[in-house]
């Protein structure tokens, strides 16, 4: 038998009026969060997490917060000689990179006693739907802009350390050099530099693998939106073969791979945008990502206000910019230059600008309408 929300909310309150039970509330909220964060953040899924406490951490020089620092592998290689010959000598030298920590957090949510006894929906599902979501968003938006960079770091490395074009023009011309990021087949033979997103064609995702294979790494994870995922149903029967082509019209594609690599769909196309696609190494290749201690979770109540709040310290980078390529399925120039005025519907939208509301019951958009006098 379920317990009404109105039932929930009461009890709610009543447990914070003491302070084991403040203690108790806080103890649910915060494992609930971390398990939550786990499962929907598609960051975690390229870059899972490492758990870490301040054992693990240093001491930054520059600042006064907690960093890891991360060890790289040093260059080695073998050499053929004679009987007689000795090999050159290599003085060792190990590189490390510094990985500092940041914290995300949630709004502080306050809601009286007495307000809150009047909802329908139990203040878990408030927790669940304010804090939960907006922590995972700025994770996946974070990571999202650290990929970013990556490739175009490297694009520029390629074109001469200098930033480049790289449109359908470009392209034609033979003036860029795709070597990070490579438009597709569509996008390069469109009629003009624009940000329209053509669909996804299955050598454009054989051109991307092959960016990263070709480099003594091997393409192992797909990050693509659900709108792009969508077009991959368009695939013909010269695409995907009899079977495949008759099972993904009745169920859809349902098997765990694509292409004989595994793949990550989002809906959050406010922080992917459609038109971009990443295919990434395996972990261990790519970079580095802590949680410091737990998710942390906060309430109170004072008076008859209710207050609650909920944050992670984090660190997230990409210590192989190598270990990723990207798939541009628009014509425009998505550089810092924006040659073509698309940049800003290509990359992320600001913090303040994600997770925009669907419905508009607010503005008094509702059907059927019903007045009161």
């Amino acid at each position: 038998m379920s317990v009404p929300a109105r039932v929930l909310n009461e009890l709610f309150t009543q447990k914070l009026a003491s302070a084991e039970g403040k203690e108790k509330m806080a103890e649910y909220g915060g494992s609930y969060i971390r398990d939550r964060l786990r499962e929907v953040a598609f960051s975690r899924k390229v870059l899972p997490p490492e758990q870490v406490t301040r054992a693990d951490c240093q001491r930054s020089v520059n600042h006064d917060t907690l960093v890891k620092i991360i060890d790289i592998e040093p260059k080695s290689r073998a050499l053929a000689i004679t009987f007689r010959g000795q090999p050159t000598a290599r003085f060792i030298r190990g590189s490390r990179a510094e990985v500092a920590f940041y914290t995300i957090s949630s709004e502080i949510f306050q809601k009286t006693e007495q307000e809150l006894l009047a909802y329908e929906m139990p203040i878990t599902k408030i927790i669940e739907e304010n804090s939960v979501k907006d922590i995972q968003e700025i994770e996946d938006r974070e990571f999202t802009i650290h990929v970013e960079a990556s490739v175009q770091a490297l694009q520029q490395e390629a074109n001469g350390g200098v930033v480049t074009a790289l449109n359908k023009t470009t392209v034609q011309a033979g003036s860029v050099v795709e070597f990070s990021i490579r438009k597709g087949e569509l996008a390069r033979n469109a009629a003009t530099n624009d940000g329209t997103v053509r669909p996804i064609q299955r050598p454009d995702l054989v051109n991307l693998f092959k960016m990263l294979d070709g480099n003594r790494l091997r393409s192992e994870r797909l990050l693509m939106t659900e709108v792009d995922w969508d077009d991959i149903l368009q695939w013909t029967l010269e695409d995907q073969g009899d079977r495949v082509q008759s099972e993904t019209t009745v169920d859809g594609y349902k098997y765990n791979t694509l292409l004989g690599r595994s793949y990550i769909r989002t809906i959050k196309t406010d922080i992917l945008r459609p038109g971009n696609v990443y295919i990434f190494t395996k972990p261990e290749f790519f970079g580095k990502f802590y949680v410091l201690n737990n998710t942390k979770f906060y309430i109170d109540k004072i008076a008859n206000m209710i207050t609650f709040q909920a944050w992670e310290d984090i660190a997230m980078a990409v210590l192989n910019i190598a270990a990723v390529r990207k798939l541009e399925l628009y014509s425009g120039d998505a550089t810092s230059l924006d040659a073509d005025g698309v940049l800003s519907g290509v990359i992320p939208v600001a913090e303040d600008a994600l997770g925009a509301v669907n419905n508009r019951v607010d503005q008094g958009l509702k059907f059927p309408q019903i007045s009161q006098f």
